[in-house]
């Protein structure tokens, strides 16, 4: 059964989403040679706790963190740990939260310092944005 949402539930929804990307850019800030992936999750953690919401990932099926982040060739849902970044690295974040119960859910992938020209030109051609109407 699809459940058609209500427009009060959409924008439920949209403020969700919007947390996400206000939290990736809170985790933005904050990325650079030297700070730990670990690091990277607590600030995200902090500020989606301070918006009253929820990090979706963590406990979800036993995840211990509230982002997903993963380095260089490392695949999807890497988990956060000690790590450090360096310069050169390509982090990618995924961030889920969950506010006035809907979840909001995406990911981007950060540059960090000077990387690569072919990783420049791999990411530059491999954006993919989906927008659901």
């Amino acid at each position: 059964m699809i459940h058609i949402k209500t427009r009060e539930e959409i924008e439920l929804i949209r403020e969700s989403s919007l947390l996400v990307s206000q939290t990736l850019t809170e985790v933005a800030q904050h990325i650079k040679p030297g700070i730990s992936t670990i690091k990277l999750d607590k600030i995200a953690e902090d500020f989606i706790a301070s918006q009253k919401a929820i990090p979706a990932f963590k406990g979800y099926n036993g995840f211990p963190a509230s982002l997903c982040i993963s380095v260089n060739d490392a695949v999807v849902h890497g988990i956060p740990n000690e790590y450090e970044l360096k310069d050169g690295d390509i982090v990618s974040v995924d961030c889920g939260v969950i506010k006035n119960d809907f979840f909001g859910d995406s990911a981007y992938t950060f540059m960090v310092g000077d990387v690569a020209d072919e990783v420049v030109l791999l990411l530059e051609k491999t954006v993919r944005i989906d927008i659901l109407y």
